[in-house]
């Protein structure tokens, strides 16, 4: 049987939500890696917070993806400031597959919003 009119599986957009749900997973498992001392690579923290399915195999975009909830994690704990009695979000505990941690998540991430203009009720 020929592949020639099967389709490659495409990159699933996040939304709004989904990457919410995501960022809260992620922070609870870094939460738990931190109590246990342990890491976690890339892949593992996909499954774990539910972005790869049990069946489902690690696609070249889900580094990306965790990335970026990952980015959404530190722009909620940098927004959060000081004033927060939890101790800073380990990102170092997410590691790649030679046990280094990762380089993708900086702490100088931003939440942004730009004003839009209010429509009037007339």
């Amino acid at each position: 049987m020929s592949d020639a009119g099967i389709e490659p599986e495409a990159k699933k957009r996040l939304n709004v939500s989904e990457r919410l749900q995501f960022a809260i997973s992620a922070v609870a498992v870094l939460r738990s890696l931190e109590l246990t001392d342990n890491t976690m690579q890339y892949g593992q923290l996909a499954r774990a917070i539910g972005l790869i399915p049990s069946t489902g195999s690690w696609k070249p975009w889900h580094r990306q993806q965790v990335a970026e909830i990952l980015q959404v994690v530190a722009a909620v704990e940098r927004q959060s400031g000081n004033n927060s009695a939890a101790a800073p979000v380990q990102f170092e505990r997410i590691v790649t597959k030679d046990g280094q941690p990762g380089a993708g998540v900086t702490r100088d991430t931003r939440i942004v919003s730009t004003a839009q203009p209010v429509p009037s009720p007339d």
